[in-house]
Parts: C-alpha cells; sequence; structure tokens
C-alpha cells in the first residue's frame, strides 16, 4: 500500500477514536480546550519549523507571504461564508442554540470540513514528494484529527444522533484525508518544479496557521487562559521534538 494512503489513514483512525472517546468520557469544556489548544500548537509547529522553511529554499519572502496568505484567506472565506472548517477549532462557537440546529446545518458543515479533510490529506502528501519531513507534519495532522472527530462527535451527540450514525458519518467525513492523500500521489509528483512545491508548501502553512490562531482566540482563551497556553506550547514542543529527532 501507497505510504501516503498508510498516512491518511492514520489520520483517520485519530479522528474516529476521537469520536469514540464522546461515548466514554464526561466531556467538558475544558477538557475539549486542552486537546484543541494543544492539537493547535501541534500544527503552527508544522508550519514554523518545516513548511515555512522548506519554502523559503524556493521561494523569496514576498513569495512566501502572499502563498501563505492564499492558505490562511482560503480556510477564513469557508468559515466566515460557508460554515466553520474545523468543528474542533470553532467548539467555543457552537454555542446550544447552534448544537439545537445542528440538524439543519449538518450537511453544510460536514462538507467544509471535508475540504479541510482533503486538504490534509493532500499536505501529507505533498511533504512526501518534496522529500522533507514528512514525520512532523503527520505528527500535526493526527494530533489534531483527535479533538476535530471528538468535537463534531460531540456536535452531532448534542443533536440527538445515534451512535452509530456519529461513527459512521465521522468515518465517512474524515475519509476524504485518504483521498486528499490519494489525489496527492499523482499532483506532486517528483518532476514537480520546485517553486510551485515551495508555494505549496507556504499555502498549507497559512492554512495550519488559520487554524492554530483559531483555535485559541475567543472563549477558550478567555476562559482558560493558563491552560491554553500551557497545551498549545505541547503541541508545539512536540512537533520541534519530532522535527529534531528526524532532522
Amino acid at each position: 500500500m501507497d505510504e501516503n494512503i498508510i498516512k491518511g489513514i492514520l489520520a483517520l483512525l485519530s479522528a474516529v477514536s476521537g469520536a469514540g472517546s464522546t461515548f466514554l468520557i464526561k466531556l467538558n469544556h475544558k477538557k475539549l480546550c486542552g486537546l484543541i489548544s494543544f492539537s493547535a500548537g501541534a500544527l503552527l509547529g508544522a508550519a514554523v519549523f518545516v513548511l515555512i522553511p522548506e519554502s523559503y529554499a524556493n521561494l523569496k519572502l514576498i513569495e512566501i507571504l502572499f502563498s501563505g496568505f492564499s492558505g490562511y484567506f482560503l480556510f477564513w472565506f469557508i468559515s466566515r461564508y460557508f460554515a466553520h472548517v474545523c468543528p474542533a477549532c470553532s467548539a467555543s462557537h457552537f454555542d446550544e442554540k447552534t448544537t439545537h440546529k445542528f440538524s439543519e446545518m449538518v450537511w453544510t458543515l460536514i462538507t467544509a470540513l471535508s475540504i479541510h479533510s482533503l486538504l490534509d490529506g493532500m499536505a501529507l502528501s505533498a511533504g512526501n514528494a518534496n522529500h522533507l519531513q514528512n514525520e512532523s507534519i503527520l505528527a500535526a495532522i493526527v494530533t489534531h484529527k483527535f479533538p476535530e472527530g471528538l468535537a463534531l462527535a460531540a456536535l452531532m451527540l448534542s443533536s440527538n444522533y445515534s451512535r452509530q450514525k456519529i461513527i459512521i458519518y465521522v468515518t465517512l467525513v474524515e475519509s476524504t484525508t485518504i483521498i486528499g492523500s490519494f489525489l496527492g500521489t499523482f499532483i506532486f509528483r517528483s518532476g514537480i518544479s520546485p517553486v510551485i512545491m515551495g508555494a505549496v508548501m507556504a499555502h498549507i502553512a497559512g492554512g495550519f496557521i488559520y487554524l492554530a490562531i483559531h483555535a485559541v482566540l475567543g472563549e477558550m482563551l478567555k476562559n482558560h487562559t493558563q491552560l491554553v497556553i500551557f497545551s498549545f506550547s505541547l503541541g508545539l514542543l512536540l512537533i520541534f521534538g519530532v522535527h529534531l529527532i528526524f532532522s
């Protein structure tokens, strides 16, 4: 089996495990806040320690900024005008009224999350094709998928979805990560221009930065400031450690 597909499956399993844990533990805002902040730190670590430095080897600073902004803007646009692109990062925005109306917005949210997961899969393939430290990107995405699956499952559970339907929905949505990995295997072939690959890396980094910032701002930062900072720092250090081990 292709290495990228295997990594996509690992990300899927992390999300489904997060969804399953919703049935086993008593979830509260503080626990979810810690998990989300930890995964946000991991995503920022992948952007800062791997993706941006790799882009800098092939692009000028202005080109990195432009490509990074394009990734940031894409996720901002989807979240602002379509639906929250990441249930975990936007957990504090899902108030009781929103939760009760989930059945009306389920397909909109699932579509936005599928786009997000598709790009996660392509990020795995892009890193592998460019021969950079894909272990760091994999660690960041797998870490982020657990609270992502957990948040989506918790939202559906609060809307009276059965456990079976929750697992099925989460599995189907997060399977787009595998599809993204599969597509990336063909899109990011070895003959692709280093400049284009650099732009792709910076674009992915921009998306990761959006998710990281969006996850730690707002209600979570106001209510659990010390927990957010501590968990975020741990996630950042995790990716830095992986980066050092495989560098």
